[in-house]
């Protein structure tokens, strides 16, 4: 059990750094309050879970031996991220977002977004999981959000006069999902 939740550890650290700098950034926005970010992300991270676990049970079920190509996913999208420029943009064009309801939508669906390449990391290493060591992975991440969210609100009142870096956003999210998808892929090619 302790190798299992170490390596379900390890997954949700790889895989939702992209969630720790886009809530950092809700969080730095000043029309955001706090609540709305943690409302809006705790509301995505909990639809992004649900869809894991009933991705793995349907894989689990009907596609074990092929649940390892999902791993596609996030290698693609960190490969399309290393080859491609971030488009430029400026704070000054992008609009506030008008009351709260609008501000949470804003969040959890942009949390919502982010699950995808998650999706494929989470739904093979579900799958292969007992009922029992499948209840202490979704223990432990319910915590892990509520972790993730804290850091984030830490991280930026940690950097609010440095900036965020470019080579954090550029390089550092796109290289860990490749590596993600490439351990998803090679660990399936691996066991079956």
């Amino acid at each position: 059990m302790e190798t299992i939740l170490f390596l379900a550890i390890w997954l949700f650290l790889v895989t939702h750094l992209d969630a720790l700098l886009v809530m950092g950034a809700f969080c730095a926005d000043n029309d955001y309050q706090i609540w709305e970010v943690f409302i809006g992300h705790y509301v995505s991270f909990s639809i992004g879970l649900i869809a894991a676990i009933i991705g793995a049970i349907v894989a689990a079920e009907f596609l074990r031996e092929w649940t390892f190509i999902l791993g596609v996913i996030p290698l693609g999208i960190g490969l399309w991220g290393l080859i491609r420029r971030p488009p430029e943009t400026s704070v000054e064009h992008i609009q506030a977002v008008p009351n709260t309801v609008g501000r949470i939508s804003v969040v959890t669906i942009t949390g919502i977004g982010l699950t995808g390449e998650n999706l494929a990391v989470f739904i093979p290493f579900f799958a292969e999981l007992t009922s029992r060591e499948l209840l202490a992975v979704v223990g432990v991440y319910l915590i892990g959000g509520l972790v993730l969210f804290f850091t984030a609100l830490l991280l930026v009142y940690r950097v609010a006069f440095d900036g965020i870096s470019d080579r954090l956003d550029r390089w550092l999210v796109p290289t860990v999902l490749v590596c993600v998808g490439g351990y998803v892929l090679v660990s399936g090619l691996y066991i079956t």
